[in-house]
C-alpha cells in the first residue's frame, strides 16, 4: 500500500466491461519513484484527499466482479487529516 494524493478524475469513451460505470481517479503516490496511477474508487475519494492505494490486482477484480479485467490499482481507505498523526 502507498499513500498518494488524488489529482483529477479519469474519463473514458470506451473502457473494458468492467469498469463501465465505476469511479476512476488520479492518484499521485507520494514516492518520488512512482508515477501517477489511474484508481479504482469505490469509497468516495474526492480531488486533493490523501488515500492509501493499493496494486493487488486480485482484490481490484473481486471489486469489479470480473477475473478478466484490466483492473489493478484501487483506493482502499481516504486519511483524515484532522486525525492523522504524522503524514
Amino acid at each position: 500500500m502507498r499513500i498518494a494524493t488524488i489529482r483529477g478524475y479519469v474519463t473514458s469513451s470506451v473502457k473494458h466491461a468492467s469498469l463501465e460505470g465505476r469511479t476512476l481517479l488520479v492518484a499521485e503516490p507520494e514516492s518520488a519513484d512512482l508515477v501517477p496511477q489511474i484508481v479504482l474508487d469505490n469509497l468516495g475519494a474526492g480531488i486533493g484527499q490523501k488515500v492509501l492505494i493499493s496494486s493487488d490486482g486480485s482484490e481490484a477484480r473481486k471489486m469489479v466482479g470480473d477475473e478478466l479485467s484490466p483492473a489493478r490499482w484501487t483506493v482502499q481507505g481516504i486519511i483524515d487529516p484532522e486525525r492523522s498523526l504524522a503524514l
